[in-house]
């Protein structure tokens, strides 16, 4: 008898080389840059980053080039759609200042290299469900800055649209409850055990990692469906320190705000998924992909940086819940093989996660004076000074006043 594992013991793979279909994405490109602010609110940016996200696809992204030793945060959208990008972005960050770009794409990248890297991200094991949340969601992306500074050049993506990911996610909470409630109905037959006539027992999986966790599972599913919904995709491409010789990592697995509580695996975290830069990017036929736009139209996977496409999400629901829970626990197509989405699904709250400015004190950013945070009015009463005598009595005239009064009269008579 098969046992529903949750944990899996070896890294599995991204899918970000095998997709094939994407969302529509932005027609026509534009970017604004962002210098950072030197004055900023952390937990007020968190509390309304859930309005960022829009029907067109949207990108916030850190690029990095070590021979000029800066770091750039760049928002990039359709053309049409940019000026509310950055409107949203506002609200985050009022203090902020934006340029356009005549560039969508770092000057550095050039799509013949063999030096670079490419990883997405993505839940380690496939919990799809899982809430993103915690003390985290105000350091990932100073982490991942500071991080990115040891490569030569980094190109960081967070690619993101709404899509309602309901019916999905209540097919997931049906096929948990289902599975929790065949576990513990107390008489369990197997197609052997009619055979040999042996009597109905409990069932082989009570106890073990699926009904230890259910609660935990579920708690998650239940947040998770509640609200809007977004996919965001999370993609790098890296070269690393040493002409490429020496690898960057970055702390996508050691958030450990990510975990999911009451697992008894501890399995649950973001994690980095690798891939070889001629995966991506090759002139064979095999290699090409179907891309929004005019019919026939075909590019090479190292397109989805350029274009900014977004995994369409409704090519993965299906498959996903059925490897999620009809994977065996042994065999070449057991749970090790589970795959993990090409994206994450997020409710709005946890945007801030993944989608905000770092720390000012970062290195290597341009940081802004510009414009302050709206100042607190003070409650403490103002005084004149050397105007009146006395607040109480603005019409009374002070030493001030009086000399400026005999001199204003003097003048008026001719006297010098």
């Amino acid at each position: 008898m098969s046992r529903w594992r949750i944990s899996n013991k070896s890294m599995p793979r991204g899918q970000l080389a095998d997709v094939k279909k994407f969302m529509r994405g932005p027609e026509r490109l534009s970017a604004r840059s962002v210098t950072i602010p030197i004055e900023s609110d952390p937990q007020g940016a968190a509390d309304v980053a859930g309005g960022l996200a829009g029907d067109q696809v949207r990108s916030f992204e850190m690029w990095w080039d070590a021979a000029e030793s800066r770091l750039r945060f760049v928002i990039i959208s359709d053309e049409r759609d940019t000026n509310d990008f950055e409107r949203a972005f506002r609200v985050m960050y009022p203090n902020a200042a934006f340029d356009v770009m005549s560039e969508t794409v770092p000057a550095w990248f050039d799509r013949r290299s063999t030096e670079y890297r490419v990883f997405d991200v993505g839940t380690r094991h496939g919990h799809y469900a899982t809430i993103f949340d915690g003390p985290g969601a105000s350091s990932l992306i100073t982490r991942m800055a500071g991080a990115i500074q040891s490569a030569g050049h980094a190109w960081i993506q967070f690619v993101f649209a709404r899509f309602d990911c309901t019916s999905f996610l209540r097919a997931h909470m049906s096929r948990l409850d289902g599975r929790f409630a065949e576990i513990n109905r107390g008489e369990y037959t197997s197609w052997g055990d009619e055979i040999t006539g042996r009597k109905p027992r409990k069932h082989l999986e009570l106890g073990y990692d699926f009904t230890s966790s259910y609660k935990g599972l579920k708690k998650h599913a239940m947040a998770k469906m509640q609200g809007a919904h977004l996919v965001m995709s999370i993609r790098g491409l890296i070269q690393g320190g040493d002409g490429g010789r020496r690898d960057t990592d970055l702390p996508f697995d050691k958030v450990s705000a990510l975990s999911v509580d009451g697992i008894d695996s501890a399995y649950e975290h973001l994690a980095k998924f690798r891939y070889g830069y001629d995966k991506f990017y090759s002139d064979t036929k095999k290699s090409r992909i179907r891309v929004p736009g005019p019919r026939g139209a075909s590019d090479h996977r190292i397109c989805m940086f350029e274009s900014r496409h977004l995994p369409d999400p409704g090519r993965y629901f299906g498959r996903a819940t059925s490897q999620y829970f009809d994977k065996k626990w042994w065999g070449l197509r057991g749970y090790q093989t589970r795959r993990p989405m090409p994206f994450l699904i997020l409710n709005p709250a946890e945007v801030p996660l993944f989608v905000h400015l770092p720390d000012p004190s970062t290195p290597n950013i341009d940081t802004t004076r510009g414009v302050r945070l709206p100042s607190k009015p003070s409650e403490k009463a103002g005084a004149g000074i050397g105007f009146f005598d006395s607040l109480d009595d603005p019409g009374q005239l002070g030493p001030a006043r009086e000399d400026a009064a005999r001199e204003d009269a003097a003048r008026d008579a001719g006297i010098s």
